[in-house]
C-alpha cells in the first residue's frame, strides 16, 4: 500500500521533472542556439552544437544533423555541410519507427519517440544540399539532390490520398528546370517548368495562396521555344496573355535565391474533447469548435464506461505552430541596367501550417487513444490500491506533453529571380525592405562566356 508521504515523493519528484523539461518547448530548451543563429553569430550556433549532448541523443539526432547542416552552410563550408545533409537524408531513409518506444507513447509522451522530421523538411534538406553543390561547382550533384527531392515528395504523395493536401512540391519542380536550364538542356527543363507550373496554379494558388511567378512563366516560354515545341509556346502565351520575344537573344544570367525570415516554431496546445456514451461499449469524443468525433471502443464493462463519461471532459496536448514574420516584405536585384524583384517561390510557413492540418485528425486519435488508455488504466489500478491509481494519475497528467520539436533554421520563405548579365564584371545590390527597415547585400560575379551563376542570400 503507497502512503500518503510516498505520493507526495512522487508528486514533487514529477513537477520537477515538468519544470525541468516538460513544460519547455524544443525552441526554448535551445534558446542558446535559437539566438546565436538568429543574431548571425554562425560560428557560436556551430560551438553550441558541438557541446550539446542533449540534442545528439538518439532521439533528437537527424534535429542536429539538420542544425549542423544549415550552420556550416550559413559559414561557407559547403562540402562539410553536405556531408550532414547526407546523414539526415540517410537517418529518413532507414527510419522506421521503434514500435517498443511507440508503445510507451501511451503511456508517457511522443517527444520521446526519435524525430523523423516534418514532409517539408526531408524535402527542403535537399534544397540546401543542392544550394550546396552549386556553390561548389558540381551542378550534376545539384541535379541528383533535385531528383532526391522529387523522391521525397513521391513517397509522401502516396501517403495522402486526398487531393487537397500539400503532396505536391512546385518549389521542386521549379528548382529542377532552373538547374537543367543552366546546362542547357531545354527539353528537361520545359518539362520540369511546365510540372512546377501546373502544381502552382493547381495546388499553391488555391491551396497556399501562393501565385505563380511571373518569372516562372518567362522561363516556360523560352524553353518551349529552344526545344521547338512551338504548339505548347503558342498554347502558353495564349494562356499566359504575353508573347515571348522570338528575337531575344541567349545571355548569361544570374538565378538568385533569397531565403527571408524563419520559418514557424512548433508550442504546445491543449484542446479539450466532451466525452459521452456513444452506445454498444464506446465513448465519443467531441469538440464541437473543430467539427470532430471520434469514437474509442471501451468493451462491456459498464463501470468503466461510467467513469470515463463521469470525467465528462479531456484534454489533449498537440503541437501548433507559432508563426515568425518576417521583417522584411519584399527584396530585388539591381545592375547598372537592370533592376527586378523576387517573386516567392516557396511558403515555407504556409506549408508548415498546411502540413499540420492535414494530419491533425490522425494524431488526434493517436492522443486520445493514449489518453483513454492511461485513464482505463487509473480505473484498473485503482480497483485494487487506491494510493497507486492516485500517483499514476498524477504521472499522467504530468506526462501529457506534445512533441514541440521542428527544423526551425528554415526559413520564412524562398524566394528567386532572374538577372541578365553582360559580359565581365557584374555588381549586383540586394537590397530588401520592410517594417521601417532596409537590409543590402553586394553580389558579384564575373562572366567570360554565356552561362547561367546561381547566388543565394539570407535575411533575418
Amino acid at each position: 500500500m503507497f502512503t500518503g508521504h510516498f505520493i507526495k515523493k512522487i508528486i514533487l519528484a514529477l513537477l520537477l521533472v515538468v519544470l525541468l523539461t516538460g513544460c519547455f518547448s524544443y525552441y526554448n530548451r535551445n534558446i542558446k542556439l535559437m539566438h546565436a543563429y538568429e543574431q548571425k553569430k554562425f560560428t557560436k550556433a556551430e560551438d553550441v552544437l558541438s557541446n550539446k549532448k542533449w540534442e545528439k541523443r538518439k532521439r533528437n539526432i537527424l534535429l542536429y544533423y539538420l542544425n549542423k547542416g544549415t550552420v556550416l552552410h550559413m559559414l561557407g563550408k559547403y562540402k562539410e555541410s553536405n556531408e550532414y545533409f547526407q546523414l539526415a537524408d540517410y537517418y529518413i531513409e532507414d527510419y522506421q519507427k521503434n514500435y517498443a518506444l511507440k508503445a510507451l507513447t501511451f503511456i508517457s509522451n511522443p517527444s520521446i519517440e526519435p524525430y523523423g522530421g516534418e514532409n517539408y523538411e526531408k524535402i527542403l534538406l535537399h534544397y540546401y544540399s543542392t544550394l550546396n553543390y552549386l556553390k561548389l561547382g558540381q551542378p550534376d550533384d545539384a541535379l541528383i539532390e533535385c531528383k532526391r527531392m522529387l523522391l521525397v515528395m513521391d513517397n509522401i504523395s502516396t501517403y495522402y490520398k486526398n487531393n487537397n493536401k500539400y503532396n505536391r512540391d512546385a518549389f521542386t519542380h521549379l528548382l529542377l528546370g532552373l538547374i537543367y536550364d543552366a546546362q542547357k538542356n531545354y527539353e528537361n527543363a520545359f518539362i520540369a517548368y511546365r510540372n512546377a507550373y501546373e502544381v502552382y496554379r493547381d495546388d499553391y494558388k488555391p491551396l497556399l495562396g501562393t501565385d505563380i511567378p511571373l518569372q516562372l512563366k518567362k522561363d516556360l516560354l523560352r524553353t518551349a521555344y529552344l526545344n521547338n515545341s512551338y504548339s505548347d509556346l503558342e498554347l502558353y502565351e495564349k494562356e499566359f496573355g504575353f508573347k515571348y520575344d522570338r528575337s531575344a537573344p541567349v545571355e548569361s544570367s544570374l538565378v538568385c535565391f533569397w531565403n527571408n525570415g524563419l520559418c514557424p516554431v512548433k508550442e504546445q496546445n491543449s484542446i479539450t474533447f466532451l466525452i459521452t456514451d456513444y452506445g454498444n461499449g464506446y465513448v465519443l469524443f467531441t469538440n464541437i469548435e473543430l467539427g470532430i468525433n471520434l469514437p474509442f471502443y471501451v468493451g462491456e464493462d459498464k463501470d468503466k464506461i461510467k467513469k470515463l463519461i463521469d470525467m465528462k471532459v479531456i484534454r489533449v496536448s498537440f503541437p501548433k505552430f507559432i508563426s515568425r514574420p518576417p521583417v522584411y516584405r519584399n527584396a530585388y536585384l539591381k545592375t547598372t541596367t537592370d533592376s527586378v524583384s523576387f517573386e516567392l517561390a516557396e511558403n515555407i510557413d504556409e506549408i508548415a501550417h498546411r502540413s499540420l492540418k492535414d494530419r491533425m485528425i490522425k494524431e488526434l486519435g493517436e492522443a486520445l487513444l493514449r489518453l483513454a488508455l492511461k485513464k482505463l488504466a487509473e480505473i484498473e489500478t485503482s480497483k485494487n490500491n487506491k494510493d497507486a491509481g492516485t500517483a499514476l494519475s498524477i504521472i499522467n497528467a504530468v506526462s501529457e506533453q506534445a512533441d514541440t520539436r521542428n527544423w526551425q533554421f528554415l526559413p520564412y520563405s524562398i524566394n528567386y529571380i532572374r538577372i541578365p548579365l553582360k559580359e565581365g564584371a557584374n555588381n549586383i545590390l540586394l537590397k530588401a525592405a520592410g517594417n521601417g527597415v532596409t537590409y543590402t547585400d553586394t553580389i558579384l560575379v564575373n562572366v567570360s562566356k554565356k552561362q547561367t551563376f546561381f547566388e543565394s542570400a539570407t535575411s533575418f
